[in-house]
């Protein structure tokens, strides 16, 4: 991987390109970049120690090593600052983690939070613990916002005007992969995938008459069969604009599309077409180790299953219904966005823009894509990649990036923001388990995920004040 600086940096200075600052250097900057004469005088000809921007994040293996590069490589651009990227666990245990210091002021408390998209209305209910990208951007007179971002990818962290309240910092999205050996095997093409989950069934059964075990799984069965099923059609998953327009929204999911779908689900369940692996990423292990031929899971899988996998990997859209509502439209975008926490000082937060504005330009973003394995959020990134012939050689990550921009907008493809959504996913999941289980007719379950879900969403909504 390798992170390089671009030629040219929207917050760059003329003064830069010296590796020695001089006092007079430094007085003049004070006045170009405020908050910079905040810091102790030093004699001259002695370089002042770089401001700590400590970033909390959830990126593990791979991607937190792509994480360490990037945050390396921005430290090596200049000497004013140190970006010091700390691994705080697993998404959630990152968000309660960066919740607690921010409120409690700590000294040392993160100046940057990874927050994946599940917790957006968390944060926005902490209030003044956080300060809007926007803010952070007018704050330090520096351009931090990325260009042409996508809109799924904006919308979860926009508030009602548009404005981006967090940088998006990595984006994915639900593919159907697919063991291209196992296809040829059972004679069929695997260049010509199933496209619409019509289409899926008979595929299926080929596989299995051609003595697969399991056909079919799944990894995070909520996220992609109820929030991203939705999407793909343009269909509510709650009111109030999937919650994006305020913390009174109601659960959607019982109507004829997710009746539908479970339904459909739960016959292949039964009849061993489809094979239930667990509510995380277990499918993917499952699929990885060639036990099963079809796996939904999401775009940033693709590098630990291809590293993992003794057989050739292919990988195709999310299928659809293609009577249905004109789909496909787009699916959502996983991932996480940096939030600025709002207790700093003027010289942390100019700190935090220069990152910030460091990881929007499309040479850095491009990198920063292509060796975490994310969908591009920025058209001016997917370009640079495309320009480079990434894409060609690499065919499968343009299907997660064309999928995510989509072929239509549609007033319920932007996301979903629901309060304490960790709690209603889990509960998604109850109830999916039971229709697996035969336990519950899937009407019976999605009515009674809506009941549940409310419960937790009318509970949210008392907590905020008012």
């Amino acid at each position: 991987m390798n992170f390089r600086r671009p030629h040219v940096y929207p917050f760059a200075s003329p003064f830069k390109s010296s590796k020695r600052w001089s006092a007079t250097m430094l007085t003049v900057l004070a006045v170009v970049w405020p908050g910079l004469g905040s810091q102790p005088a030093v004699a001259a000809g002695t370089a002042p120690q770089p401001v700590e921007i400590r970033l909390w994040h959830a990126m593990s293996g791979a991607q937190g090593q792509s994480l360490e590069h990037v945050a390396a490589a921005f430290n090596e651009s200049q000497r004013d600052f140190r970006v010091v990227p700390v691994y705080k666990g697993e998404y959630r245990a990152t968000l309660s983690a960066g919740l607690a210091a921010a409120k409690s002021r700590s000294a040392e408390s993160p100046h940057l939070l990874q927050v994946y998209e599940e917790g957006t209305a968390d944060v926005l209910a902490a209030r003044h613990a956080f300060k809007p990208l926007f803010a952070l951007a007018t704050e330090t007179r520096i351009n931090i916002e990325p260009e042409k971002i996508s809109a799924p990818a904006a919308s979860v962290y926009a508030d009602k005007t548009g404005r981006l309240l967090a940088f998006p910092l990595n984006s994915s999205t639900p593919v159907l992969y697919l063991n291209r050996d196992t296809f040829i095997k059972s004679g069929m093409d695997p260049d010509k995938p199933p496209k619409t989950w019509y289409e899926m069934q008979p595929v299926l059964i080929a596989l299995q008459n051609a003595g697969a075990d399991c056909p079919y799984t799944t990894s995070r069965q909520s996220w992609v069969h109820i929030e991203n099923t939705n999407a793909w059609h343009n269909n509510p998953i709650a009111s109030e604009d999937n919650g994006l327009g305020g913390t009174r929204a109601e659960l959607r999911v019982n109507g004829h599309l997710m009746i539908r779908h479970i339904s459909l689900l739960g016959a292949w369940v039964r009849s061993q077409l489809f094979r239930i692996s667990g509510r995380a990423d277990e499918g993917d292990t499952r699929f990885a180790s060639g036990e099963c031929a079809m796996l939904t899971s999401s775009s940033t899988a693709r590098a630990e299953i291809t590293r993992k996998a003794q057989f050739r990997v292919g990988v195709a859209q999310l299928p659809y219904y293609d009577d249905f509502n004109n789909a496909p439209y787009n699916t959502l975008s996983g991932g996480a966005a940096l939030w600025a926490v709002g207790n700093t000082t003027a010289r942390e937060s100019l700190g935090m823009a220069r990152f910030l504005a460091y990881l929007a330009t499309p040479a850095v973003a491009a990198d920063w894509q292509q060796s975490a394995g994310y969908v591009p959020v920025t058209q001016n990134a997917y370009a640079t990649l495309q320009r480079s012939g990434y894409y060609k050689t690499n065919p499968e990550m343009d299907i997660a990036a064309t999928q995510m921009r989509g072929y239509r907008s549609g007033a319920f493809t932007k996301g979903v923001r629901l309060g304490d959504y960790d709690k209603i996913r889990a509960i998604l999941d109850d109830e999916l388990d039971d229709v697996w289980k035969g336990v519950k007719a899937p009407i019976s379950a999605l009515d009674e995920a809506v009941q549940r879900g409310n419960v937790v969403l009318r509970a949210f909504e008392r907590a905020q004040p008012r």
